[in-house]
C-alpha cells in the first residue's frame, strides 16, 4: 500500500494543565541514561539535544551581538574611517573563501549522525580520520598558495588607500587572518563532530565565554595602542581557542573518536569528498541565489535603488535566521533516526516543525509588514521610504524560505543531496532571468517576486515529489542491519 506524506495517525493524549506542559518541558532539558534500543527514550534524547542546541545557538548569538554592539563602536573610533575599512575588506574578502572546506565538513557530519545511529564507533573513527586529512590537505594547499601569492598581492589598489603604511598594516593583518582562517579548515572537524552527535550545544556555550574574552582582548589591545594585526588576532584568536576547548571536552568524553594515521581509509575519504562536493555545489548555488537580487537591481535599476531592497529585506531575512536556528539542530537527528529506521519519529517531528514554523513565521512576517514603514524610519531615518506593496512581498517571500530551510533539514539529514543539487542550480537559473524580467517591469519589487515564483513553481512540487518518496521508501524497509547498512544509498536513488 502507497503511503502519503501528510498521513499521521492521531494517538489520545492526555489532560493536563500550562504548568503540566512547562514541567514536562523542563524534563525534557534534564540530562539522563537512555535506552538507545527504547524508540520512546531515543525519542526525547533527540528532542532534548536539538533543543538545547536551540536554546545554546540563542543564548551565543546573543552575546556575540551584545559584544559586537560594544566592540564595533569602540575599534571605529580607534582605527578610523580607513584603517575600519581595510579591516571590513578583509573579512569580506575571508567571507567569500568560506567554502574552501569544499563542503567536507558537512558530509562529516552527515556521515557522524550515520555512524551515531548503527553505534558504530570504528566507522566514526573513520570516517573522524579521514575527514581530517581531508581537511588538512587543504589546509596544506591553501597554506602554499598564500605564502606564494602573499608578497605579489597589490596591497594599495586592493584596498584602495594612497598610505603605503595604512596598505602595509593591512596586509599584515590579512597575513593573521588569513593563518587563523586556515588553521580553523581542520580545526573545524571536533565542531562537525559535535553536531553529527547532537551536541553543538556545548560548542555553543564554549564559543558564548569566546566572545566575552575576545571582547576584552580588544579592550586590552585599544589600550596598548596595538597594531590592526594585533586587533585582528583578538578577534580570531580566541575562535581558535574555543574550538581547541571544545576538541578537549569531545575527546575526553569520546576517546574512541579521537583520529589515528592507522583508522584513515579509502572508502571513508570518498564518501566524505563525495557528500562534500555535493553540499559545495549546493552551497554555492543557493549563495548564487541569494546574492544575485542586489546585482540585478544594481545593473537594472542603478546603485541607488539597492538600498530600498537591501535594508527592508534585511528585516525581513531575521525570520529566516530565527526558524533556522530553531530547526538546523534537527538536521544530525534527521540522519541518526533514519540510521535506526525511526521513520515514524522523523515524519512526524517534521510535520510538527512544518506547523510550528508556519505558525510563527506567518504572524511574524505579517507583523513585519505593517510595522515596517515605522521600524525603518527609527532604525534608518526618516527619509527612508519602503513601499507597502514591496513589504508584503517581503512577507510573502519570508514565509516561503522559512517553509524551505524546513524542508531542506530533513533532506540535508537524509543525504538526499543530488537531487537538492540539481534543484539549486535550476532554480538559481530561473529566478536569475525572472527577477530580471520582473524587474524591469515593476522596479524593485521584481526580484522579490521572482524568488517567490521559483520557490512556488519549481521548488516546492519538488520538495513535495521527493518527501513523498522518501517516506514510501523508508516505510517499506525494516529496520534490520541490512536496512541500516544500506539505508544512504536507498535514499540516494528517490
Amino acid at each position: 500500500m502507497r503511503t502519503t506524506l501528510f498521513r499521521r495517525k492521531r494517538e489520545p493524549e492526555a489532560p493536563g494543565s500550562v504548568f503540566n506542559c512547562f514541567q514536562s518541558a523542563l524534563a525534557l532539558l534534564r540530562p539522563g541514561s537512555i535506552d538507545s534500543a527504547n524508540e520512546s527514550e531515543r525519542s526525547k534524547e533527540r528532542l532534548r539535544r536539538a533543543a538545547l542546541t536551540t536554546i545554546g545557538s540563542g543564548t551565543s548569538k546573543a552575546i556575540s551581538l551584545l559584544t559586537s554592539l560594544v566592540s564595533v563602536p569602540l575599534t571605529y573610533r580607534y582605527l578610523g574611517a580607513e584603517r575600519y575599512g581595510i579591516w571590513m575588506v578583509l573579512i569580506s574578502i575571508i567571507s567569500a573563501m568560506s567554502f574552501a572546506d569544499l563542503g567536507i565538513g558537512n558530509g562529516l557530519m552527515n556521515a557522524i549522525s550515520e555512524a551515531h545511529g548503527k553505534d558504530d564507533r570504528k566507522m566514526a573513527r573513520e570516517h573522524v580520520s579521514s575527514g581530517l586529512a581531508l581537511m588538512l590537505s587543504i589546509a596544506l594547499m591553501l597554506t602554499a598558495i598564500g605564502a606564494l601569492a602573499y608578497p605579489f598581492l597589490p596591497w594599495p589598489r586592493l584596498f584602495n588607500v594612497k598610505s603605503q603604511a595604512a596598505a602595509l598594516e593591512g596586509a599584515r593583518a590579512f597575513l593573521v587572518l588569513y593563518a587563523s582562517f586556515v588553521i580553523n579548515i581542520p580545526l573545524g572537524v571536533v565542531t562537525r563532530i559535535q553536531s553529527g552527535m547532537q551536541k553543538a550545544y556545548v560548542a555553543q556555550v564554549v564559543n558564548g565565554l569566546g566572545a566575552v574574552v575576545s571582547l576584552l582582548l580588544i579592550l586590552f589591545v585599544i589600550r596598548i595602542h596595538g597594531s590592526l594585526a594585533y586587533l585582528v588576532l583578538a578577534t580570531v584568536g580566541t575562535g581558535i581557542a574555543s574550538t581547541l576547548v571544545n576538541g578537549w571536552i569531545l575527546f575526553r568524553e569520546c576517546p574512541w573518536l579521537l583520529p589515528s594515521m592507522h583508522a584513515v581509509r579509502g572508502t571513508s575519504a570518498k564518501k566524505l569528498l563525495n557528500l562534500g562536493l555535493l553540499f559545495f555545489v549546493l552551497q554555492c548555488s543557493f549563495t548564487l541565489a541569494f546574492t544575485s537580487d542586489n546585482i540585478v537591481i544594481a545593473q537594472i535599476l542603478g546603485a541607488a535603488a539597492v538600498a530600498a531592497y537591501s535594508v527592508p529585506q534585511k528585516l525581513f531575512s531575521s525570520v529566516t535566521a530565527i526558524v533556522s536556528m530553531a530547526v538546523g539542530p534537527l538536521w544530525p537527528a534527521y540522519g541518526e533516526a533514519i540510521s535506526r529506521g525511526d521513520v515514524r519519529w522523523v515524519r512526524r517531528v517534521f510535520m510538527g516543525s512544518l506547523w510550528l514554523v508556519l505558525t510563527i513565521s506567518i504572524p511574524l512576517c505579517t507583523l513585519l509588514a505593517i510595522a515596517g514603514p515605522w521600524i525603518l524610519k527609527i532604525a534608518v531615518g526618516k527619509t527612508f521610504h519602503a513601499p507597502v506593496a514591496l513589504l508584503i512581498a517581503l512577507a510573502i517571500w519570508g514565509v516561503v524560505n522559512s517553509v524551505s530551510v524546513v524542508v531542506s533539514v530533513l533532506l540535508n539529514g537524509a543525504s538526499i543531496l543530488k537531487q537538492q543539487t540539481w534543484l539549486a542550480v535550476v532554480v538559481g537559473v530561473s529566478n536569475l532571468l525572472i527577477s530580471i524580467f520582473l524587474t524591469k517591469r515593476f522596479g524593485v519589487i521584481g526580484v522579490c517576486l521572482g524568488s517567490i515564483l521559483a520557490q512556488l513553481l519549481i521548488t516546492f512540487p519538488t520538495y513535495v515529489l521527493l518527501l513523498r518518496r522518501m517516506f514510501d521508501r523508508l516505510s517499506n524497509l525494516t529496520p534490520t542491519p541490512v536496512f541500516v547498512e544500506n539505508i544512504s544509498a536507498k535514499l540516494e536513488t528517490t
